[in-house]
């Protein structure tokens, strides 16, 4: 390979919200060398969740190789290990990959107040994310949306809201992203649909669905991504039923604000 082709973009937040996230992206790669991507701040509350993927642009131009992940983890400021996902068995292929953080160390603990380095290990390099922790009900003023990728890769990071959210509300800034992970098992019959989708959110494409286990008939992850494309309020909500059936087993709802 004679070259390695380099795309940056940066996207600022509102002067309002350089005190608490800033934007910035950077990245590079040379023929044969692993590549080094970094983009932040983005600012998450404890008790919020975090979620990640790394992408790659269709068509590929250069790195078309297979893309996998090799491991994920969180340091804190000072660069010491307060994460490592061992909820699945790495190395994982990127497009079946996502990782999980809730602003928790390995026991479970929340972590403190402070900056926190997503790191997320690929064939191709590494990509890393940066993280402002606040304190439990401090609301973020925003979120970084600065973007980064090399030869079409990226990592893209999102609000994460699980089950467990269920009739909550969610404020957004425009551009941000949202990712909703709901527990099921196809082999069933029933599957999570969407009901309602508010026109100011964009579905995002990704994987739908990943399985938790090797075994057959084993339960696993149903996943919807969303970006922010305009202000608004409006319910997101989706159920889970087989497509014969009109009435759903459970069903799953927030309202999303976008300012």
């Amino acid at each position: 390979m004679r070259g390695v082709f380099i795309l940056l973009a940066v996207l600022g937040l509102p002067a309002l919200a350089l005190a608490q996230a800033s934007a910035s992206a950077r990245g590079r790669a040379a023929a044969g060398e692993p590549a080094e991507v970094s983009i932040g701040v983005f600012a998450f509350s404890l008790g919020e969740k975090v979620a990640l993927e790394l992408v790659r642009d269709e068509p590929c131009v250069c790195m078309c190789g297979d893309l996998t992940i090799e491991s994920f983890r969180v340091l804190d400021g000072k660069g010491v290990e307060v994460f490592l996902d061992t909820g699945r068995p790495y190395p994982v292929t990127a497009s079946e990959w996502v990782g999980r953080w809730g602003l928790r160390d390995a026991s479970g603990v929340p972590v403190a107040p402070g900056t926190y380095i997503a790191v997320v290990k690929s064939s191709v390099g590494t990509f890393r994310a940066e993280l402002e922790v606040l304190p439990a009900g401090d609301a973020p003023l925003g979120r970084s949306i600065a973007r980064a990728s090399v030869c079409g890769i990226s990592l893209r990071v999102y609000r994460l809201l699980e089950k467990g959210d269920d009739g909550a509300t969610v404020s957004l800034r425009r551009g941000e992203r949202l990712m909703i992970a709901l527990p099921g098992n196809p082999t069933t019959g029933y599957v999570w649909k969407p009901v309602d989708e508010p026109d100011f959110l964009v579905r995002l494409e990704g994987v739908e669905y990943v399985t938790a286990t090797a075994l057959i008939g084993g339960g696993g992850t149903f996943y919807f991504r969303y970006e922010a494309e305009s202000p608004g309020i409006g319910a997101l909500s989706f159920a889970y039923l087989r497509p014969w059936k009109e009435k759903p087993a459970e069903t799953f709802s927030i309202t999303v604000r976008v300012h």
